[in-house]
């Protein structure tokens, strides 16, 4: 997990799969490895994160998130390729039709 420091406001909502969120005090405990917050999420559940956080995610390969931010993400990774992001919407709006026809506190 590569920590990662937050910009703006933010929401993380897990649809599918499985997130483990770690959040760090200051560099320092970052760079040794020693989290002040652990919690793994699942489907139906959030977090969020305010600007200056340091924090760390991890998810399955079968997960899917939404993210809700005040700020445009510009640091990714990598870009993704049209056929990527393509299956990847596909996946976040099957999960999310699937979530709007259960009954609330049902995720």
């Amino acid at each position: 997990m590569t920590p990662w420091r937050v910009h703006s406001p933010a929401a993380v909502l897990t649809m599918a799969g499985a997130t483990m969120l770690e959040m760090y005090r200051d560099p320092d405990d970052a760079q040794e490895g020693r989290p002040q917050y652990v919690r793994p999420f699942v489907a139906g559940e959030f977090f969020t994160v305010h600007p200056g956080t340091l924090c760390a995610t991890r998810g399955t390969a079968a997960t899917v998130q939404v993210l809700a931010t005040t700020e445009p993400v510009t640091d990714r990774e990598r870009p993704l390729s049209g056929a990527a992001y393509a299956s990847i919407a596909r996946r976040a709006r099957r999960h999310l039709e699937q979530a709007s026809q259960t009954p609330a506190g049902g995720l």
